[in-house]
């Protein structure tokens, strides 16, 4: 079984509760030590108190006083070099340690360390005793004092300690994962927007956002929405895509169909066999046919691509590809001229599909120019990039078909009796906003029309065109 992912709101309560508690251990453990720093001081000037006390009284010849048995009082204890002692009587032994016998031995000046006596702790301060009855071996006086109390007073402040952070990271957790709660609720409302256009498929349905949202949230939010309202662009434009595809299939389809029961009709009944030149003409009929129809689905699956994904981009001489248009223009109809005037003009872009653009202007303008009259064709550096321009000398386009001719299937009144699909200038709209640039139609003087394609270009230049193929 799948394990399901901790919720963010959780992990923000965890990651809170978290910070509090490295907060909360950090601040308590330097409150203890301080503290704990603080009474050792004082049990250390204690244990200074005590062991001047007792040199005077080791110093006057008497002997330390037995302890009464308080539990404030000191343990007293004299040692000697050898490591043997004398303590008063009644009162237990403080252990001798090889420190404390080299501090007899005038080796150290004192030394203080914690021990145990009778399961107590205690802190012993043993320091040398420099008087004229000191002799040749040497002796010191040992001072024990009680730490029980000290580490008692440690025991319950590290427990109040303990509680009062647990109860503190505790509130601490619970309160960050209301805020977080709190605070994710616009982040929700994304989430519901978002599984509501997953499960209905509605991409109309827009993220709410609220005045008092935060840049964030509101940020993802109109990203998602401008997301949204970009997939059913996409999903509108496929969708007419195809539905108009279907109309302009189903013409030359209809066609074909009539063709072929014409002919299978009359294979079946003898008497009505067609003439060997009917035969042809409804071959020939068939076969142009099929080429229009396999042009047309080309182009449908043409415009249906993603321009953006097919090829790289690449640096490349845009005056190089429309040379090799030219080319291939050429050869698919040798009867008309091209004249080319190409600069070199170095862009970032996709050759393939940049000469099947041209390619569809080169056939443009072949369709409609006569056939005595050249097609001219020009390449030109500007400022704001480079520049390719294709002018026939046909009928011209009306004005008010000029921005329509790039629409799909849209074919001006004067077109609709001559082949084509009406694809071929939507292909260079949507080549040439795909590499950032545009296309447009102008008149030519003199008759005809230009089509021009504008494509950024790293270089700059001065030349400015208002002629297809001159330069001013």
């Amino acid at each position: 079984m799948k394990l399901r992912r901790p919720s963010l709101r959780r992990r923000l309560g965890i990651v809170s509760a978290a910070a509090v508690a490295v907060a909360v251990v950090g601040v308590s453990l330097a409150a203890w030590l301080l503290l704990r720093d603080q009474l050792s001081d004082v049990v250390n000037e204690r244990l200074n108190r005590q062991v001047g006390f007792a040199i005077k009284i080791d110093s006057a010849g008497m002997q330390v006083p037995a302890p009464d048995g308080g539990p404030d009082t000191p343990l007293y204890q004299t040692v000697f070099a050898d490591g043997s002692w004398l303590a008063p009587t009644g009162q237990a032994a403080i252990p001798v340690s090889a420190t404390d016998r080299e501090v007899a031995r005038r080796e150290r000046y004192e030394s203080t360390e914690d021990v145990k006596i009778n399961s107590t702790s205690y802190r012993v301060l043993t320091r040398w005793i420099h008087t004229k009855q000191t002799g040749p071996n040497g002796r010191a006086v040992q001072i024990a004092i009680d730490l029980s109390e000290m580490n008692n007073t440690l025991g319950r402040f590290g427990l109040i300690l303990a509680l009062t952070g647990s109860v503190g990271i505790i509130a601490a957790g619970v309160l960050g994962y209301l805020l977080t709660r709190a605070g994710l609720r616009p982040v929700d409302r994304v989430i519901a927007a978002a599984e509501h256009v997953a499960s209905t498929q509605d991409l109309r349905a827009a993220v709410p956002v609220e005045s008092n949202d935060p840049d964030e949230v509101t940020r993802v939010a109109d990203s998602m929405n401008s997301m949204l309202s970009a997939l059913d662009a996409s999903r509108e434009a496929q969708r007419r895509l195809v539905e108009d595809a279907s109309h302009e299939l189903a013409t030359p389809l209809t066609s074909l169909r009539t063709n072929v029961d014409l002919m299978l009709r009359a294979e079946n009944h003898p008497s009505r066999r067609l003439a060997p030149e009917d035969r042809q003409r409804l071959l020939i009929d068939v076969q142009a046919q099929m080429r229009e129809l396999d042009h047309l689905i080309d182009e449908v699956v043409e415009l249906a691509r993603d321009p953006r994904s097919d090829e790289e981009t690449t640096p490349l001489d845009l005056a190089a590809v429309v040379r090799s248009a030219v080319a291939r223009a050429r050869t698919r109809t040798p009867q008309v001229e091209f004249q080319i005037d190409a600069e070199s003009v170095e862009i970032s872009g996709r050759t393939g599909a940049l000469e099947r653009a041209v390619l569809n202007l080169l056939d443009n303008a072949a369709k409609w120019g006569p056939a005595d009259a050249p097609v001219d064709v020009s390449v030109r550096r500007q400022a704001s990039g480079a520049v390719v321009c294709v002018a026939d000398r046909g009928p011209g386009v009306p004005t008010a078909d000029l921005q329509r001719v790039f629409e799909r299937f849209h074919r001006a009144p004067e077109a609709r009796s001559m082949p084509g699909s009406g694809l071929g200038l939507a292909i260079v709209r949507q080549v040439v906003l795909a590499h950032g640039g545009r296309a447009w139609l102008t008149p030519r003087d003199g008759g005809g029309t230009q089509a021009w394609i504008e494509l950024p270009s790293p270089g700059r230049g001065t030349a400015r065109l208002s002629e297809c193929g001159l330069t001013h």
